[in-house]
């Protein structure tokens, strides 16, 4: 995380303590909370984000703790107390001693109303991923050009069209259609040229 905040969310572990694990990826989700009246309160973050989103991830988790130890276990996961906490918790990192300019206008924007994940806020998301570190030869699949072949999970596409978020990719193995996310890591391959193109 950043080092200005360091200080900070020690403090936030001194105030109320939990078992703090720093995990491999998980596709499903960046951190977690749990909490069990015999191990207390846990929370793990993934181990692959940049500092910044690791941070926003702490500060996510530690709102539900905060939450769980004001109001118990059966207030909504990410309802009304848990994005006023998230909101406090917040406030005395937003500035840009701690964020890049890119990364804090949209960080003040989504804190207004935060979601469950900042995946669901595009202007945040996209600006956490620049500071990602990416093995080489990849990059994101919104900068690969239309009808490029690439690489993914092991199997061979084609980007097409884009859809809101994400894009039309052609499954080159089996000839079916996905929907693939703007921002998803791909490898790229040789380049495809349409029969009809002028190029």
């Amino acid at each position: 995380m950043p080092s200005d905040t360091v200080a900070y969310c020690l403090s936030l572990w001194q105030q109320h303590p939990f078992d703090f694990q720093i995990t491999r990826p998980r596709r499903s989700k960046f951190g977690d909370y749990a909490y069990c009246s015999l191990k207390g309160h846990r929370i793990s973050i993934n181990g692959n984000m940049n500092r910044y989103a690791f941070l926003i991830t702490y500060l996510h988790e530690v709102a539900h703790q905060r939450v769980c130890i004001r109001f118990g276990t059966g207030v909504a996961p990410h309802g009304r107390s848990w994005k006023k906490m998230f909101r406090e918790l917040l406030q005395p990192v937003l500035t840009e001693h701690v964020f890049p300019a890119d990364i804090l206008l949209p960080l003040l924007d989504y804190a207004r109303d935060p979601k469950a994940a900042t995946a669901s806020h595009q202007p945040l998301y996209q600006a956490l991923r620049r500071y990602d570190q990416h093995p080489e030869g990849t990059l994101r699949l919104v900068e690969v050009p239309e009808n490029q072949s690439f690489e993914l999970g092991g199997r061979t596409f084609i980007k097409h069209q884009k859809r809101r978020t994400r894009f039309l990719c052609t499954d080159q193995q089996n000839g079916r259609q996905y929907t693939v996310p703007a921002e998803a890591m791909v490898r790229l391959l040789e380049v495809r040229i349409e029969p009809n193109s002028r190029y």
